[in-house]
């Protein structure tokens, strides 16, 4: 695997990637894989995807989710230079070589149709100078009824939403992350809306992400960004010299292993950054 330095230069300053992730439940952990703690997992992988596209000045979109639009809000703080210092020119520690940052921004999407469960974390959220909220409108009488459990709740209006999202925004890429039918359903969107666009999934973190990276998926998009990462912490210890920690790790299988998720979000940063040469 290549390595590549990422140093904050607003690369993907003007461009949008997709982010869908959501936490599995667990009463749901049969049908989408539901790793061990995954909240504590998804959300690392939500932060490092999130840092490493908001050190390149870059647009991360997704649809609203009571588990995820909080967390990336509370990240894309560390970033965010008020005018009018984000004119002023930063030089990088290595090359001493002046720059112009450009802030990152976070556009996040929602059917009116959850309009009355998002009231209050809506207004929070529209607050912050650089996320901005999309409502998109409800099909036909569709209301969500949350006494449903394990159906699609406003399947209309949330495909309404999805391919909205999709169209007005353009994403270079979507990031798949953990999530349960919601995510499955944006990555055929995805698949049909930007055609040859990459869907890159983190299997490490379960459910939806895991499924796609399956053969049978048949999206001939996707790209398995931690598998290889994987195999590098496997090979790391199985070089240890330890024979009772080697004993120790490959008896708690991979899933307790360490996911180097920041490495892993640098990795698909660089790559959108060289396709777009």
């Amino acid at each position: 695997m290549s390595t590549t330095v990422l140093t904050p230069k607003s690369r993907l300053h003007g461009i949008s990637l997709f982010l869908s992730a959501s936490i599995p439940t667990a009463a749901r952990a049969d049908e989408y894989e539901r790793i061990p703690e995954a909240p504590l997992q998804i959300e690392e992988a939500v932060m490092c995807i999130a840092r490493a596209i908001f050190m390149e000045g870059g647009t991360l979109v997704f649809g609203a989710h009571p588990s995820i639009s909080p967390l990336v809000a509370r990240v894309i703080d560390d970033y965010y230079l008020p005018a009018p210092a984000e004119e002023r020119q930063r030089d990088t520690d290595r090359e001493n070589q002046a720059i112009q940052w450009k802030n990152p921004s976070l556009v996040i999407y929602q059917s009116l149709v959850w309009k009355e469960y998002w009231a209050e974390a809506t207004e929070r959220l529209a607050r912050h100078p650089l996320v901005q909220m999309k409502w998109t409108d409800i099909v036909g009488d569709e209301r969500i009824d949350l006494t449903i459990k394990n159906a699609a709740l406003a399947p209309n209006s949330m495909e309404k939403m999805r391919i909205a999202m999709l169209n007005d925004t353009s994403p270079e890429a979507m990031i798949a992350i953990g999530g349960m039918k919601g995510v499955l359903d944006e990555a055929k969107l995805f698949a049909m809306h930007r055609q040859g666009k990459p869907i890159f999934t983190l299997e490490t973190t379960g459910g939806a992400a895991a499924l796609l990276a399956r053969p049978q998926q048949s999206l001939g998009t996707v790209r398995v960004m931690d598998a290889e990462a994987m195999n590098l912490v496997r090979k790391f210890w199985e070089s240890q010299e330890d024979r009772d920690l080697q004993k120790r790790f490959s008896e708690s299988g991979s899933r307790r292993l360490y996911v180097p998720y920041a490495f892993v979000a640098q990795q698909i940063v660089a790559e959108i950054i060289n396709n777009r040469g």
